[in-house]
């Protein structure tokens, strides 16, 4: 009985550390373009990620334009771009959640940045239970038509497929032994 505690509490701790190293694991940085040409910046709304740079291009000949930002002066966000000739450039990277709304101090033209977060990945564990003499949890969030690995261990360093199934719905339930050795557990969509 004891296995069977530990091995449900294992795959418990098992999908909750794949779900945590995944959501853990940090995305790239991108790098945004806005021109500004006449009397508007374009894309006039852009939504980005914290961390992302947007980087503003005057592509008029002959005209001088600014990128600033609405928030006071002294607010760390805020920042402000000359951009004097056709070509001329400013790159600002947003590292806070938020909404920042900015103008052409010598046109019309005005924007707004809305920096949020990622969105969670799209499987996920969901909170393992016993069933008689079965451990199952399941998972959520699947592609359907791809195909998924469940794999365990039991020092979460080596990792051994155990189940390899093509999703035909948007979730299905993993059903393990508790006779098995003590293990934990994580999900692979593969691509």
């Amino acid at each position: 009985m004891r296995c069977m505690k530990q091995a449900f509490l294992s795959g418990s701790f098992g999908a909750f550390i794949s779900l945590i190293l995944s959501i853990a694991l940090p995305a790239e940085a991108t790098i945004h373009y806005v021109t500004v040409n006449g009397s508007s910046f374009s894309p006039a709304t852009l939504p980005i990620e914290p961390g992302d740079t947007v980087v503003w291009e005057n592509t008029e000949d002959f005209f001088p334009h600014t990128t600033t930002s609405d928030l006071p002066v002294l607010d760390p966000n805020y920042w402000n771009g000359l951009l004097v000739g056709q070509g001329d450039t400013f790159a600002h990277t947003f590292n806070n959640v938020g909404t920042f709304t900015y103008h052409d101090e010598l046109d019309s033209g005005t924007g707004t940045i809305t920096v949020s977060l990622p969105a969670p990945p799209g499987i996920m564990l969901e909170s393992a239970r016993q069933e008689g003499s079965q451990f199952l949890f399941a998972a959520t969030g699947l592609t359907v038509g791809k195909t998924n690995v469940l794999q365990a261990s039991t020092n979460l360093t080596s990792w051994v497929a155990i189940k390899t199934n093509v999703a035909n719905n948007a979730s299905l339930t993993f059903t393990n032994a508790t006779a098995l050795p003590c293990r934990f557990f994580r999900l692979a969509e593969l691509p």
